[in-house]
């Protein structure tokens, strides 16, 4: 039985919480202004991008504070 990694579990829950937040800011946003009209497929597709990028930024940082204060 392989070894489980307490610190990867942790890891990949903040990652899929930040993106859910940030995902949701991203809906609020007035983004639709930079698109032309219509362009809904695009929008959503940038939306998901920018949430999983700013998602895994958040991530390591959190990560980053969480091994700070471990030391």
């Amino acid at each position: 039985m392989g070894s489980f990694n307490v610190s990867s579990l942790i890891y990949t829950c903040v990652f899929l919480i930040c993106f859910v937040i940030v995902y949701f800011v991203m809906l609020y946003t007035n983004i639709e202004k930079f698109f032309k009209q219509g362009a809904i497929w695009p929008i959503r597709i940038f939306q998901v991008i920018i949430a999983f990028v700013l998602a895994y930024f958040m991530a390591q940082g959190i990560q980053s504070l969480i091994n700070a204060f471990q030391y």
